[in-house]
């Protein structure tokens, strides 16, 4: 597989639409500031640190997930079109992403997931790999993951300036990216999943 530096631009730019860290902001920033025994980089680090995992892990986990489970490319794909579709609903509608969870670690869950890394980035992930490769994919991911690191570093002074409306709408515009491209991932999984089933019965 060639290293392609437009379309790894191309898929960080959507990783990071899908992650939609703006959303993550207002909750981010609570954290920071109500927590008096980790400071500001020091959270920013940790949750920087868990996306990256998380994507790595999605990343090269994700042809094994699919064999072993038996799932087919393009039902991944329908699936997961209709994951990233439900929470940009979602989101567009409460201006939030679905519930978080409000157990373990504050810094992990919910900021890092599923606020940030949740199951509409998990299939991307897993869809991404399997269509432009590994290696573009895990490129593609750590620079969408550097992209929502910074973020966060200036998520306190972004909402201080802008406000939380603003940012809302940000989150909001966001979400249209993601209903579109989930549009996009629903209609080309039908497509492939008519030709294969079509071919299969030629």
């Amino acid at each position: 597989m060639n290293i392609s530096a437009s379309e790894i631009i191309v898929l960080s730019l959507q990783l990071y639409a899908v992650m939609n860290p703006l959303v993550a902001i207002p909750k981010f920033t609570d954290l920071v500031e109500s927590n008096q025994r980790e400071g500001f980089f020091s959270i920013t680090n940790k949750v920087f640190l868990t996306i990256l995992f998380l994507s790595t892990i999605f990343v090269l986990a994700g042809g094994y997930i699919l064999s072993f489970f038996g799932i087919s490319y393009y039902s991944l794909k329908i699936a997961g079109g209709i994951i990233l579709l439900t929470v940009a609903i979602d989101t567009l509608t409460t201006g939030h992403k679905p519930k978080e969870v409000e157990t373990g670690d504050l810094i992990v869950v919910p900021i890092a997931t599923p606020l940030i890394i949740g199951p509409g980035t998990m299939t991307s992930l897993i869809i991404f790999g399997e269509l432009h490769g590994i290696i573009n994919t895990l490129l593609a991911a750590y620079l969408s993951c550097f992209f929502v690191y910074l973020t966060l570093i200036v998520s306190i002074a972004l909402l201080r300036l802008l406000g939380p409306t603003f940012i809302n709408g940000l989150g909001k515009f966001m979400s249209l990216i993601i209903a579109s491209f989930a549009i996009q991932m629903l209609l080309s999984g039908f497509y492939g999943y008519i030709i294969e089933t079509y071919q299969v019965k030629s």
